[in-house]
């Protein structure tokens, strides 16, 4: 694996100082003009000023855009039971537990937000900035402690559109930008080194929502039985979850 620390010998020799610098130059022209629908893709207009100022944060000013390679592009899943849990990551976190689908939890806070600890040295906090159907725009901001420290936020945009009964197409889109100058640039230069990493971080947010649709979808009754003895707090978190479950599902 490459990290920042093992450039920054080579980032102090004179002979590939405007090697560096040209390529960076390159990269960010690059950037600059596939950014253009990228970030055409927001809906700036219907975010209110708050969440206008999170997007500020990121977009103009980051690293890089990815199309996100998502584990699942297409679920297979009832819609209703889908948007009921991309909509509460609370609770969609127990069940995700619950079913061994994660072994940790995403809390949300008082100001609206969710915590994240994988435990395994990544963290990090989600704000959503936008939920309207079909459509969530989130802003994540964390560290990646694994090897080199890495830290930054990001603008996740995931849309998902139901293609027949049962049948969901996802996609998500991710403006990543990378705090420090150093790791900003070795963030550019190696972006196609780093793409999977940086897919499956991003990929995090929507996995356990995807998983959990199909297997609730899928073996309903299992599910249930898993949250039939559950601690008060979390049986109140999933109380809406499971009378949805028990009940044919609601067509949007």
């Amino acid at each position: 694996m490459i990290h920042c620390a093992d450039l920054t010998g080579l980032f102090m020799k004179p002979i590939f100082i405007r090697f560096l610098l040209a390529v960076a130059l390159a990269a960010e022209g690059n950037l600059a003009l596939a950014a253009e629908k990228p970030e055409s893709l927001i809906p700036f207009d219907k975010l209110d000023a708050a969440a206008q100022a999170r997007v500020r944060q990121v977009v103009p000013g980051y690293a890089f855009y990815r199309k996100v390679h998502l584990s699942k592009s297409t679920v297979r899943a009832r819609y209703d039971i889908f948007e009921h849990l991309i909509n509460k990551l609370d609770p969609c976190s127990v069940v995700a537990q619950l079913l061994k689908i994660v072994d940790y939890r995403r809390e949300q806070r008082p100001d609206g937000s969710y915590f994240a600890d994988n435990r395994k040295g990544v963290a990090g906090y989600l704000w959503p900035l936008r939920v309207a159907p079909g459509e969530q725009l989130y802003f994540a901001e964390g560290s990646d402690n694994n090897g080199e420290r890495v830290s930054g936020c990001a603008i996740l945009l995931f849309r998902y559109q139901e293609m027949q009964p049962g049948v969901l197409k996802c996609e998500l889109h991710g403006f990543v930008k990378v705090d420090g100058a150093v790791q900003r640039l070795c963030a550019i230069l190696l972006q196609p080194f780093i793409a999977n990493t940086v897919d499956r971080r991003l990929g995090e947010v929507v996995d356990a929502p995807m998983q959990v649709a199909e297997e609730a979808t899928a073996n309903p009754a299992k599910v249930l039985k898993l949250t039939d003895s559950m601690p008060p707090e979390d049986a109140s978190k999933l109380k809406e979850f499971r009378a949805l479950l028990a009940r044919p599902e609601a067509k949007p």
